[in-house]
């Protein structure tokens, strides 16, 4: 009877493991509709009606680059481990100074490119603590009793 008991637990425990690792793709922003696209006039539509026809962008050029970006990813994502990217693409709208369609880019997963990160890192100002000293710094400090620290509503009176 005890042996049947073990048996079953193994059973749901392995049934809940495998449910657990569902291998799910995650889906992030869309693309405008090419016939959509097809309808815009390079030379001639201005950002405020492309911004109109297509919806908002995923963003916005910054730093002088005066276009919209609209970003697609599919990911594949499986229990833990790193999502793998499947497909992404971003269409940039480039416009000119005047603010009229100029450029219509498409870039797709096949021009990525890699970006390593930097292995420098700033030195900060500031004392090194210990950990001892950590965990007793906040001993005797007012409101972080049962009920959480003492936050206000935000009122000029309080």
């Amino acid at each position: 009877m005890r042996i049947n008991y073990l048996k079953l637990t193994l059973i749901v425990l392995t049934l809940l493991f495998n449910i657990s690792c569902v291998n799910t793709k995650v889906v992030n922003g869309q693309l405008p509709d090419a016939n959509v696209l097809s309808a815009l006039k390079i030379g001639k539509d201005k950002k405020g009606f492309v911004k109109k026809i297509l919806g908002s962008p995923s963003f916005d050029g910054d730093l002088g680059d005066n276009s919209l970006y609209y970003v697609f990813t599919v990911k594949q994502k499986f229990a833990f481990l790193n999502p793998k990217v499947l497909d992404h693409k971003v269409l940039q709208l480039k416009f000119s100074e005047d603010n009229t369609l100029k450029i219509i880019n498409l870039y797709k997963k096949s021009d990525l490119e890699k970006i390593e990160m930097s292995q420098n890192f700033t030195v900060t100002s500031g004392r090194k603590i210990s950990l001892l000293e950590q965990l007793i710094s906040n001993f005797g400090v007012p409101g972080m009793g049962r009920g959480g620290p003492i936050i206000g509503s935000g009122r000029a009176s309080d």
